[in-house]
């Protein structure tokens, strides 16, 4: 059975742009047959969001200095609204929820 990836995708108010960003994040890992599974918050919930969830990665379309509670890898999730490097960030966040 393979493992499922918990990805949790912020914005300013938890539903435009990390809306965009969780489309494009779940048509990713589906096309590449990976098992996610991916929630959504508004940045100034992040540190209570992130104490009671087990998450591999986080992207945040409202900048990457969050203040976390635990180390989890945060990208930009600007490439999902643009366009531009959609593809390398989505490879960067599959390998790096993979190791």
């Amino acid at each position: 059975m393979s493992r499922t990836y918990h990805v949790l995708i912020v914005c300013a108010d938890g539903a435009a742009t990390s809306t965009m960003a969780l489309v494009a994040l779940r048509e990713g890992f589906e096309d590449k047959g990976l098992s996610v599974d991916l929630s959504q918050g508004r940045v100034a919930d992040i540190a209570l969001t992130v104490e009671h969830g087990n998450y591999d990665a986080i992207i945040s379309t409202a900048g990457t200095d969050l203040d976390l509670p635990r180390d989890i890898p945060i990208f930009s999730g600007i490439p999902f609204l643009t366009g531009i490097g959609k593809e390398q960030l989505l490879e960067e966040i599959i390998k790096t929820v993979q190791k």
